[in-house]
């Protein structure tokens, strides 16, 4: 597969809409608006694997109450495939469980892309040369290891040093 690089997950986060918040109508003739939608929970950068299955949790539980089971736990592959229209039904229902990115990443943050150039840059000073910041269909941006080879030793490097030059980055 020439050509492919393997890009670091560093924030991901599905469409959210703006919430609705009550308002009164003067003379319009329509019953004010009451509708409040529920706060996404938020991952954070120094969440250890723990931290974020436990965030995790009622995403997975409203999957489930959806019908569609949570894939990680499952061992038995004779389980039908979901069909892609039952998994975006799920998904849209259970929209507003799903974390937001880390606010350093989040793509509403107007200094996201300074944070993410900055952990490239310690990643560099940290001998890891195959690394960009690059920008992503969603319309944040994301920091890219192994260039266009795709080399698995900086891919690698970049990922142990990731955490580390996050919290260094996060400090300035």
């Amino acid at each position: 597969m020439g050509g492919l690089a393997v890009v670091a997950l560093v924030g991901c986060s599905a469409p959210e809409s703006a919430p609705e918040v009550a308002s009164l109508s003067s003379g319009s003739g329509q019953a004010p608006v009451t509708s409040v939608e529920r706060e996404r929970p938020r991952e954070r950068l120094d969440m250890t694997a723990e931290d974020l299955e436990a965030l995790l949790r009622p995403y997975w539980k409203c999957m489930g109450e959806q019908g569609i089971p949570d894939k990680r736990a499952m061992g038995d592959l004779s389980v039908e495939p979901e069909s892609d229209e039952r998994i975006a039904a799920a998904e849209a229902a259970c929209a507003h469980t799903v974390p937001l990115p880390p606010w350093e990443k989040d793509p509403a943050n107007p200094e996201s892309h300074g944070f993410l150039v900055r952990v490239a840059d310690c990643l560099r000073g940290k001998g890891v040369v195959k690394v960009e910041v690059v920008p992503e269909e969603s319309g944040g941006y994301t920091v890219a290891l192994g260039g266009a080879e795709n080399d698995s030793e900086q891919i690698t490097r970049g990922l142990e040093l990731m955490s580390g030059c996050e919290a260094e980055a996060s400090e300035k």
